[in-house]
């Protein structure tokens, strides 16, 4: 007896046995079985005996079995966390989002028989006595505590109390970490805003790490390997910041104030490149403590200028300069003004050098004829207002900017520097996107914002016309972009 198909044999028939056969492993046609076949390595026919077909009964037994083992496992937090720290987990098999992290970040941990036993009790306590192994930060960034929690195990070493002892005396993660962390390495008050380093995983947070223990057992910030020098004007305002501040915000906001100045100087200069970086040579650092004293003696000078400003001070005093001067012959030239300094400038002068360097940025030939590949990045659109009302609409989308002209077009339109990136992105350091809006029926979209993103995917920075912050409104397309192409927010988008 046989049974007719379609197609997947060459005679067109399927006998009976086989029927049964591909039923009881639960394929619906022949294709699927004969890729199986392939995946698991028997023979892809439709011709099998019947020990043929007992072992691959077998095979599929086996793989079930395997997989309710596996999912047993991935649902048993206690079983998960022992068999990840052994090694028995991989994490690419696991599919609960948080826990697949969780298995990565123990992997990526010291792989020593000893120090994994002793990790895997550490991580079992807490995961009986709080929330932490298994949670996440809240905020623009989302990092597992479990990255913090084996930083702060590498360094048992140090510990000044019992674990054994810590208690959780809230329900919130972030207190709980906190608490943790301090009940471990701290014997002295340590800034809330330090705890940033046990979560941070880039390339010198280690030192900050340092810093932690070193004010935990009662030193002073002053005696711990700093990048520069600190006064003690410095040191007080640097643990004196705000719970919210990065640890280069800190930095940043103590050097504002122990000069005079204030907060909003402090975040207005850390949406610039001086945030994304601690300057530890001690000529620059003069030069721009310079910087921070003219901003502090011209308090009405608009600090949206503060970004252009840096910009240019930074191109002429410290950027070598790449010209053509030839088919394909770059000559590299040492930067305009290296003895620039900020004695005797006025805000209108300067700002009158900003404009002319901006105006020359976004004319400048060497960068018009530029052209590079997109990113891919996932370009966005969405549109916001009433369904039901057209004219009220509003529709947003985003628009990677790819030549040279186009960034010129785009500094032209909202009378910025970004003209500047053409070479960052033309080397693929980074991809400079408009936000584009269109209102109701009308056809013409404007640009509304200037957007960077990183080539790890981190979205730096967001400016609109004249350097400005986005709106609220903004911010939130831009978190649906991020969403949607797995961006991540910078730590200085706006602001801290």
């Amino acid at each position: 007896m046989a049974r007719r198909i379609a197609s997947g044999t060459e005679d067109g028939v399927l006998r009976l046995p086989m029927v049964r056969h591909l039923r009881a492993l639960g394929f619906r046609d022949v294709p699927a079985y004969l890729k199986w076949c392939q995946e698991v390595g028997v023979a892809p026919s439709t011709d099998k005996s019947a020990d043929e077909r007992e072992r691959e009964i077998a095979i599929v037994a086996k793989r079930k079995a395997a997989i309710e083992a596996r999912n047993r496992v991935h649902h048993n937090p206690r079983r998960f966390l022992t068999e990840a720290c052994a090694g028995r987990i991989d994490p690419a098999d696991v599919e609960r989002p948080g826990w697949r992290e969780v298995a990565a970040a123990i992997a990526r941990s010291k792989n020593d028989p000893e120090a994994r036993d002793q990790l895997a009790a550490f991580l079992l306590h807490l995961e009986r006595v709080s929330d932490l192994v298994f949670a996440a930060t809240v905020g623009r960034q989302s990092v597992l505590y479990v990255e913090g929690l084996i930083r702060l195990h590498a360094r048992k070493g140090l510990w000044v109390r019992d674990l054994a002892s810590w208690r959780p005396s809230s329900h919130n993660a972030a207190r709980q970490f906190s608490s943790l962390a301090r009940h471990l390495l701290a014997q002295y008050e340590v800034p809330i805003f330090m705890d940033s380093a046990w979560l941070r995983g880039d390339r010198g947070a280690h030192r900050f790490r340092d810093w932690f223990v070193h004010i935990g057992l009662g030193h002073n910030i002053r005696t711990a390997k700093t990048p520069y020098p600190m006064t003690k004007m410095i040191a007080h305002h640097f643990v004196d910041a705000p719970d919210e501040a990065t640890i280069e915000g800190a930095l940043m906001l103590a050097d504002v104030k122990a000069l005079g100045g204030g907060q909003r100087l402090a975040r207005a200069l850390m949406g610039t490149r001086l945030g994304q970086r601690i300057e530890s040579d001690p000529e620059r650092r003069a030069f721009w403590l310079s910087v921070y004293r003219f901003f502090i003696a011209n308090p009405m000078l608009d600090l949206s200028y503060t970004g252009p400003i840096v910009d240019f001070l930074s191109a002429q005093k410290f950027e070598t300069v790449e010209v053509m001067v030839g088919p394909g012959e770059v000559e590299v030239r040492s930067p305009p003004q290296p003895n620039l300094t900020m004695s005797r400038r006025t805000p209108e002068s300067l700002l009158r050098q900003v404009e002319a360097w901006h105006g020359q940025l976004r004319m400048a030939r060497a960068n018009d004829k530029r052209f590079w590949r997109a990113s891919g990045v996932a370009s966005f659109a969405m549109r916001t207002g009433p369904r039901d009302r057209p004219a009220d609409q509003v529709h947003w989308s985003m628009r990677e900017l790819l030549s040279g002209q186009a960034l010129i077009d785009n500094g032209r339109e909202l009378r910025h520097c970004v003209a500047s990136y053409a070479a960052s992105c033309a080397r693929g350091d980074c991809s400079i996107w408009s936000l584009d809006r269109r209102l109701g029926v009308v056809d013409d979209a404007e640009s509304v914002l200037t957007v960077e993103v990183d080539a790890k995917g981190v979205l730096v920075q967001a400016r609109g016309a004249r350097n400005r912050w986005p709106t609220d409104q903004e911010k939130s397309v831009l978190a649906a972009w991020m969403e949607k192409a797995a961006l991540k927010p910078g730590r200085y988008l706006y602001g801290f």
